[in-house]
């Protein structure tokens, strides 16, 4: 694993079933997440986007050990996941933390935010007495509420206020890597913003890596470095920001961006629109060939044949479509 990464992923691949299972019928395996390769850099931010059910969440739960892959390969600071025993997987769990979607679920209505914020440390043993409230004020200052806060409950503050405790509990440990996984979808539209540059603040000052998890690309283009499109369990584009925003170049991601609104009423009458046929199908009967085929208005016999793999283009970005 290269020095320069916090999270290293190869060939993995999580599945569901397959012995009488539920899923379509005895024996079906659904097929959540199927051979993906990705690497974070330190103080990076991939955004992972793609509809519900692609498999996003599915990834980030494999990254952080609660669904064990079939197979390949998830390095955290050097560390395998796969296959680590308890204590090994203890250790590596410091290394990576979670913000989830709701923050009113991620709290436990009893226990006060100081409490909440300082449990981590003080079962890891960082920190207890004098020393974990003075860190949980600083953690609690970090975020941008003030320490006299932490004597207080979960329903005293607002959406957004209560995603940021779950960020300061986050960065409790000091991780090395933060899965957002669709962290301001639950907020109002005017917190959504705050909490986004409390992120890339508090980025700045730690360099923390995150892993965005999104379906929701006006989100994204702010937040991000690179982006990486996933469906139906697998990768079907990986590029810069920039790069994405100004091209993106699978049919699949550009009808993603087709769905994003335009502030000009007049531009959003006016552009071209991408849009797609028919449903998601099932994880647990993905189409041979290109399993976007069924949907895409550029598909050719090829298409329903052969799976494109992600191939570099000249600017740097990475395709699996055989007419991107």
């Amino acid at each position: 694993m290269s020095e320069a990464n916090v999270l290293e992923l190869s060939d993995v691949a999580v599945h569901f079933g397959g012995r009488g299972g539920f899923f379509g019928g005895a024996g079906a395996v659904v097929k959540a997440v199927n051979g993906v390769d990705l690497a974070i850099g330190r103080a990076e931010t991939v955004a992972l986007v793609g509809e519900s059910g692609c498999g996003k969440s599915t990834l980030s739960n494999a990254i952080v050990g609660l669904q064990p892959p079939v197979s390949g390969s998830i390095r955290i600071g050097g560390s395998e996941v796969v296959g680590a025993s308890p204590r090994a997987l203890n250790d590596i769990r410091r290394k990576v933390q979670m913000v989830f979607q709701d923050p009113a679920l991620s709290l436990d209505p009893r226990s006060t935010i100081g409490a909440t914020i300082g449990e981590p440390l003080k079962v890891r043993g960082i920190a207890r007495g004098k020393a974990l409230k003075q860190k949980v004020a600083e953690l609690l200052k970090e975020v941008g509420l003030r320490p006299e806060h932490a004597d207080r409950y979960p329903h005293q503050f607002s959406g957004g206020q209560r995603q940021r405790v779950v960020i300061a509990r986050a960065l409790a440990l000091e991780p090395d890597l933060v899965i957002c996984d669709e962290p301001v979808s639950a907020l109002d539209v005017s917190v959504r913003a705050q909490i986004l540059n409390l992120l890339v603040a508090l980025q700045k000052r730690t360099g923390v890596s995150y892993l965005f998890v999104s379906h929701d690309l006006s989100v994204v283009r702010h937040i991000c470095d690179r982006v990486v499109v996933m469906y139906l369990g697998r990768f079907v584009e990986i590029a810069e920001r920039d790069v994405f925003f100004a091209d993106p170049k699978h049919p699949y991601a550009r009808a993603l961006m087709s769905a994003v609104p335009e502030a000009d009423p007049v531009a959003q009458r006016t552009r071209q629109r991408f849009t797609l046929s028919g449903e998601l199908p099932s994880p647990a009967n993905i189409p041979p060939g290109c399993a976007f085929h069924t949907r895409c208005p550029l598909a050719t016999e090829i298409c329903s044949r052969e799976r494109p793999e992600l191939t570099p283009r000249p600017d740097g970005a990475r395709v699996a479509c055989h007419h991107a």
